[in-house]
């Protein structure tokens, strides 16, 4: 592991893995692992419920898809995870291991540019780095002094705290237009989103107005909007303008004790984020913060 030194060397932070971080032509981002010699692109997905392959990254690995014994997971948009695969010399960048066992993604519902996803399943084993400016990705140990990870920067910085479910994925508190909301953390998505109803419920805005923009082509009986949002503020950070997509509640099928919002690539890029799973804290400045 490589040490950066903090004020107090007994805090100082061991990271353990960095990476490159490439976005895909669909807008994620991703970064390499290697698999039985072969390098594969994951993507990163905060979002996510656990590490993945695609069918065409399985059969191109030669690997045998098993059965999942007695349970099955259902995936956003209704479909079903019933098979896995152990693949064998596995590395993240330092991070090796002889033997991992992944699930395979339906065959109608992976992305077409990247073999895979890297979920929270092995990210919260670790505090994950996202360093937008920098195009890096990196995973620290958790055995540091709580509160003294903010390495890139001496100027002031946000510290959010975070909600982890049963799978590690974040729920964050963010300000939208001086609104307090709840929003899900999700660097598996581009674009984020909204809650089209819960929009027009906090801050009184109806079909009628002026600009609340219909977004052309989706469904003509649950179309998606946009609306110009000046600021979305983590505690003392703020984006301005931020983009959001306003998703009718019927399309996004979410559980009405969802999160009412989810920040995709789009908006988090304009971020560094330090997650610290371990403390449920989010650490973040502007991205180009030094």
């Amino acid at each position: 592991m490589t040490s950066l030194a903090q004020a107090d060397e007994p805090c100082r932070l061991e990271r353990a893995v960095k990476l490159d971080m490439s976005v895909t032509r669909d807008g994620h981002v991703s970064v390499p692992m290697t698999i039985g010699g072969k390098a594969i692109g994951m993507l990163i997905d905060t979002g996510g419920l656990v590490s993945m392959l695609t069918p065409p990254t399985v059969a191109e690995l030669d690997l045998t898809p098993q059965m999942i014994p007695l349970s099955r997971i259902r995936q956003y948009g209704g479909f079903t995870v019933d098979h896995y695969v152990t693949v064998h010399d596995a590395s993240l960048g330092g991070l090796k291991t002889s033997k991992l066992e992944l699930l395979v993604m339906p065959e109608r519902a992976y992305p077409r540019d990247a073999g895979g996803l890297l979920a929270p399943d092995i990210m919260r084993g670790y505090d994950a780095d996202f360093d937008f400016a920098n195009a890096t990705f990196s995973l620290f140990s958790q055995d540091h002094c709580e509160g003294q990870v903010v390495y890139w920067t001496h100027e002031p910085y946000g510290e959010v705290d975070i909600n982890l479910n049963e799978f590690g994925q974040i729920t964050v508190p963010v300000t939208l237009d001086g609104k307090e909301m709840r929003a899900t953390i999700d660097t598996g998505a581009y674009h984020s989103s909204a809650s089209l109803e819960s929009i027009e419920d906090e801050f009184d805005i109806h079909e009628g107005n002026a600009h609340l923009r219909r977004i052309p082509g989706g469904n003509p009986l649950a179309s998606r909007y946009r609306y110009p949002f000046r600021t979305l503020t983590f505690q003392s950070v703020t984006v301005n303008n931020p983009d959001l997509v306003l998703v009718p509640d019927q399309l996004s099928r979410q559980p009405d004790e969802a999160p009412k919002i989810l920040l995709g690539v789009n908006v988090l890029r304009q971020l560094h984020m330090y997650v610290a799973y371990k403390e449920r804290k989010l650490y973040v400045t502007p991205a180009a913060t030094q």
